[in-house]
């Protein structure tokens, strides 16, 4: 079934605007840190037809990684699986550090 026209505009105009921004967005991100160094989870789908990032810990080092046997589209192949993944890492990230000092 072809999209509507409307969604069909939408989606053509906003690759235009980014293209056209593509310079500009370089320019003002040169002196960000590409390091996230927020814990971050990244859930990957076993089937998933792309390619994971073998050096992702190289610019999320507070990365945890949890693969599910699904595809790419994991929270609608996986509903229940991915919820219960969230939430357990949510309730870990949600503990105090406990440094001694």
């Amino acid at each position: 079934m072809p999209m509507p026209w409307g969604v069909q505009s939408a989606w053509i105009s906003r690759g235009v605007r980014l293209r056209r921004n593509l310079d500009r967005n370089w320019h003002l991100l040169a002196d960000a840190d590409p390091i996230i160094h927020q814990p971050t989870l990244m859930i990957y789908g076993e089937r998933d037809l792309v390619t994971r990032s073998e050096n992702l810990a190289e610019f999320v080092p507070n990365v945890d990684v949890v693969s599910l046997d699904c595809g790419h589209w994991i929270q609608q192949e996986e509903p229940e699986e991915t919820n219960r993944v969230i939430t357990k890492w949510l309730e870990h990230q949600d503990r105090p550090s406990r440094q001694t000092g």
